[in-house]
């Protein structure tokens, strides 16, 4: 089943217009289905925040057909926002207090923009790894792009990522590299991904800390990677969205 517009946010009518099925939450109510509630923590900037959003949203819309989808996106403090994206996300998103109180079975978080080469020193880390352990002992699993990789893996595993000699800006090729691996059952071998990113967090470096490597590109380096129990921590160091 699809989306539930269970919040009054602008992408759910932005995703009807685009041809989604997103249901009411009167007609979802009236559905005997199970239920999926899924976190969304939104870190990306001002200028990519509501097209971050929407991306995930539809995708996580387009899964399977054997659920319904209520989606619960939220932020940070220690995030600079302009007053207007403030009030975008005071009126529109989800308070991170309230849906630890409520529970959610799954979350996803997005990158962010950062001035400091050492991510413990940014303002929003501290609210972020109170995310991060609360998720540790109340979701089934957690799925991390770009930033979101490089920091969870830092607080985590201890892992600091390398900068790179120039950005990694671009679509590559990558190769499966366990196709028996459930995340990537019905997947091509070879996809495209893109990455866009100034450091890099290495296959030895993921290896070394006991994760799974899952897909690879000769130019992009790593793209995903999991947690060592297979499906608890999805790593994507690329754009999944």
């Amino acid at each position: 089943m699809p989306l539930v517009e269970h919040l009054n946010l602008p992408a759910f009518a932005r995703l009807r217009q685009q041809g989604h099925e997103v249901l009411t939450l009167e007609r979802a109510l009236h559905q005997d289905i199970r239920e999926l509630h899924i976190g969304l923590l939104n870190m990306m900037p001002d200028a990519a925040l509501e097209a971050t959003e929407r991306q995930f949203i539809r995708l996580i819309g387009n899964c399977n057909r054997i659920a319904q989808f209520y989606v619960y996106p939220f932020s940070l403090p220690g995030l600079d926002r302009s007053p207007e994206t403030q009030t975008y996300i005071d009126q529109n998103y989800c308070n991170f207090d309230q849906l630890a109180e409520e529970g959610l079975d799954a979350l996803i978080i997005t990158g962010a923009n950062v001035s400091n080469p050492d991510l413990s020193q940014e303002a929003f880390w501290q609210p972020l790894t109170r995310v991060i352990d609360w998720a540790e002992d109340h979701v089934s699993s957690v799925l991390c792009s770009c930033l979101a990789t490089h920091a969870i893996l830092k607080y985590r595993h201890n892992i600091e990522r390398q900068p790179l000699a120039a950005k990694r800006w671009g679509v590559y090729s990558h190769k499966s590299c366990r196709a028996d691996h459930p995340m990537l059952r019905d997947i091509n071998t070879r996809f495209d991904v893109p990455h866009s990113r100034f450091n890099d967090i290495s296959r030895a470096q993921l290896e070394a800390a006991g994760l799974s490597v899952l897909a690879e590109s000769e130019e992009g380096g790593v793209h995903m990677a999991v947690s060592p129990d297979g499906f608890r921590v999805i790593y994507f160091q690329g754009h999944p969205e």
